[in-house]
């Protein structure tokens, strides 16, 4: 097709087809993060993804699979810009891409790096600290009603591609803090927040806290529970009531409960704040 006779056909043996999978397939590979790229497919994806102005490293396309306009629009835009593109055939595209039904787009981006100051401070303030969770299709739920991230001493990459799937892109456009349980206890005291964990055991129940001024609710590890550092920070610990012979939500679900409280009763007293979330071992 004239459209996309400036691309670059390529095969599975292509350097950048391999770096892509390698990418994709790293999973818990710690060298494999030191730059901080993903392996991204579709187009909702890649809208999301020059929303958020993140660098796109390398771009792939089927034109076979396109689907109408908005997709041809969109690699007219990337390639417009110098982003090295490429042209895969369906074969190709069908095997680099996990999604049934794949609509032509692949890419490999790299994920920003946040520090401390991008955190936006208000006189009201709701933090998720997640404590060393493991897997990553609850971290990436959490994050995809979140509207800002801490993390520190993580037990998962966010690169991890479940992670990212469970988040629906919504990775993009937080700011991600990677730090420690002590730094993040310093920064959270530094900056008067009430420090409250969650736990099965505590006495009082999530519903009857107080939320008002600056927030840090505490998720705990999925099989260990809150790290020691954290119950000797608080200010409190609460409990999610349980029917039923199970002792404890899945901590997705038990963390979007959570926000949600929050934003209920931060909406009885017309407050206004951001969500950020802490994400620590």
């Amino acid at each position: 097709m004239p459209e996309f006779s400036t691309l670059i056909p390529v095969g599975l043996q292509h350097p950048t087809i391999r770096q892509y999978l390698a990418i994709k397939n790293a999973k818990n590979t710690t060298h494999s993060y030191a730059e901080n790229r993903v392996s991204i497919e579709g187009q909702r994806m890649l809208t999301m993804v020059l929303k958020a102005q993140l660098e796109i490293h390398a771009l792939f396309v089927c034109p076979q699979l396109l689907r109408g306009e908005i997709s041809r629009s969109t690699v007219r835009t990337i390639v417009a810009s110098g982003v090295p593109s490429f042209l895969v055939n369906e074969k190709v595209l069908c095997r680099i891409t996990e999604w049934d039904g794949p609509d032509g787009l692949a890419a490999i981006v790299q994920l920003p790096r946040f520090r401390w100051q991008d955190i936006q401070l208000g006189q009201h303030n709701a933090l998720l600290v997640l404590d060393g969770l493991q897997i990553p299709g609850n971290v990436g739920t959490i994050i995809r009603c979140a509207d800002g991230i801490i993390i520190t001493n993580k037990r998962q990459h966010l690169t991890h591609p479940k992670l990212l799937r469970a988040s629906m892109g919504s990775l993009f456009s937080f700011p991600v803090i990677d730090t420690d349980v002590t730094e993040a206890i310093t920064w959270l005291k530094r900056h008067h927040f009430t420090i409250v964990t969650t736990e099965t055991n505590a006495t009082l129940s999530y519903r009857s806290a107080s939320y008002r001024g600056r927030v840090a609710i505490v998720m705990g590890n999925e099989h260990c529970g809150i790290s020691h550092a954290w119950h000797e920070a608080q200010d409190m610990s609460v409990a999610i009531p349980m029917n039923g012979q199970s002792d404890s939500l899945n901590v997705g679900n038990a963390a979007v409960l959570m926000q949600y409280e929050m934003l209920y009763h931060q909406d009885r007293l017309i407050y206004k704040f951001r969500i950020a979330i802490v994400y620590t071992n």
